[in-house]
């Protein structure tokens, strides 16, 4: 039985949501608007932008609506 990777997860996640992914190192991602997720543990992600936390989420689901949300203002 294989061991469940928290951080494949996110990848596939993301690539469905059609959140494009710049570079990923391991449990860290970069994404094409300017924000970056950490997977801190299962069910556990840091999201922050230029360096700043945003938020801790603990549902991937809530990460990816309020990235779509706010990527407009990724830009600015």
């Amino acid at each position: 039985m294989s061991e469940y990777n928290e951080a494949d997860f996110v990848a596939y996640a993301l690539s469905q949501m059609d959140l494009e992914v710049i570079t990923r190192n391991g449990k860290y991602f970069n994404l094409k608007n300017g924000f970056d997720i950490e997977v801190e543990k299962k069910d556990l992600y840091r999201l922050s932008k230029e360096g700043w936390v945003i938020s801790p989420f603990d549902d991937i689901g809530q990460l990816i609506e309020f990235i779509k949300k706010n990527e407009g203002h990724a830009e600015d």
